[in-house]
């Protein structure tokens, strides 16, 4: 089944003759009859029960093949990503490694999976905040305790943001301890690499008339 709906274009209408001519009158609606006809059947597309293959929607997906150290406690980094698998209006902003920015503004779903690793037996927090523009929002952190030697630990967040086109968003990250880092892996038999990090970026829908005020 096609999953793109061939567009429509404007109709080419004949210039109307000086005297009254049947054959223009049958030609002119025929042209409207063929353009109205393709309008609805897009629109029967569009409001089927699988109409929302048709609609393309803003989207980005980053990922991170290497490890990201962090040289000093209680310092915040920007968690940083080195691959683009998707990025339809959603893109790594030119020139950085962490700031995912929109093109087209809306309200947007942003899923991060991160892979954390301690390299001592010290029990060491790891902490995670968004950033809107440069601007930390409020009351935005996770905060996430492992001490076991040579331990993972599996950092997931899910989080819905208002976001004007040309805004971008950064995941920021701190740690008590230096050996605690976001951990990345190679191929090795029988599983594929392990990222560090992974972003997902997802269209939700337009801004509400009142934007909210952050915490």
């Amino acid at each position: 089944m096609a999953t793109r709906i061939r567009p429509v274009a404007q109709p080419r209408l004949p210039s109307a003759p000086l005297t009254y001519a049947a054959q223009y009158h049958e030609q002119y609606s025929n042209i409207l009859r063929l353009f109205f006809e393709q309008l609805v059947n897009i629109v029967a597309s569009l409001i089927g029960r699988n109409g929302g293959q048709y609609v393309e929607c803003p989207n980005g997906l980053f990922f991170n093949t290497g490890e990201q150290f962090f040289a000093v406690v209680n310092t915040a980094y920007p968690v940083a990503y080195n691959q683009t698998y998707l990025n339809n209006a959603v893109a790594l902003q030119s020139g950085s490694t962490s700031r995912i920015q929109v093109d087209v503004s809306g309200i947007y779903n942003f899923q991060y999976t991160g892979q954390a690793i301690s390299e001592n037996s010290s029990a060491k927090s790891i902490y995670l905040w968004i950033k809107r523009n440069g601007v930390d929002i409020g009351y935005s952190t996770r905060a996430n305790t492992i001490s076991a030697n040579n331990q993972y630990l599996e950092l997931q967040w899910a989080f819905n943001i208002d976001l004007q086109a040309g805004d971008y968003i950064e995941l920021e990250v701190s740690v008590t301890d230096t050996a605690l880092h976001l951990h990345a892996e190679t191929a090795t038999a029988p599983h594929p690499g392990i990222p560090s990090s992974v972003m997902t970026v997802n269209y939700i829908s337009p801004l509400p008339d009142t934007l909210p005020t952050p915490p």
